[in-house]
């Protein structure tokens, strides 16, 4: 895929929510071999990056000179997700790293199209590689689903050269189930004593 790029500068002496007020991002470049700097980025330029920017090397401008890095961090507010802080990690290209990668569910189970049901429990999944070796997806693939029960675990996924799962080879990322049963008809909720009759103050109050 075409290298992801975004521009960074030196962080500038005011306070973080003065930044963030005028339209920047406070963050933070560290890694092997050099000190931690404080920078800044444009928050619409960062809100237009790639989702493919937060699992794969992209290459920060700073200075005019280009550094190799990943999103290791996104501190966002609770409240409206609004990015308060970005971390992130200078790599080496010799120098493998570990990476949450998304999974992408390909093909179709004959046993899901005969009715059954599909579980995902997985979305992502945790690698180790090269930077340059980062995919942009591991797919799983649900063809081989063929029945009930069946089930595919990371030990099954196909890997791209250089690339190691982290998870648990015998945890399952998907299997096939037989259709959840209907729910049982709820039987009706007695109301509560207080609304079917009438205390006796109100009693009273009614005489």
């Amino acid at each position: 895929m075409e290298k992801i790029k975004l521009a960074v500068k030196e962080r500038e002496a005011k306070k973080p929510n003065l930044l963030r007020r005028e339209g920047a991002i406070p963050a933070t470049l560290y890694g092997p071999g050099q000190p931690p700097i404080n920078v800044q980025i444009d928050a619409r330029e960062f809100s237009r990056l790639p989702d493919a920017a937060h699992s794969h090397m992209i290459e920060l401008s700073l200075g005019g000179k280009g550094t190799n890095a990943i999103i290791r961090n996104v501190q966002r507010k609770a409240i409206n997700h609004k990015v308060l802080n970005v971390e992130f990690y200078r790599v080496a290209l010799d120098r493998k790293l570990t990476m949450s990668v998304p999974l992408s569910f390909i093909g179709t189970s004959a046993a899901v199209s005969a009715g059954n049901q599909l579980i995902e429990l997985f979305q992502e999944v945790e690698i180790e590689c090269l930077p340059g070796d980062i995919p942009d997806v591991l797919e799983i693939d649900l063809s081989k689903l063929a029945k009930v029960d069946d089930a595919i675990h990371f030990a099954d996924v196909k890997l791209p050269k250089g690339v190691v799962i982290l998870n648990p080879h015998d945890e399952i990322v998907a299997k096939v189930v037989t259709p959840r049963e209907s729910a049982e008809p709820a039987e009706p909720t007695p109301a509560p004593a207080a609304a079917a009759e009438a205390t006796p103050a109100e009693s009273a109050a009614e005489a």
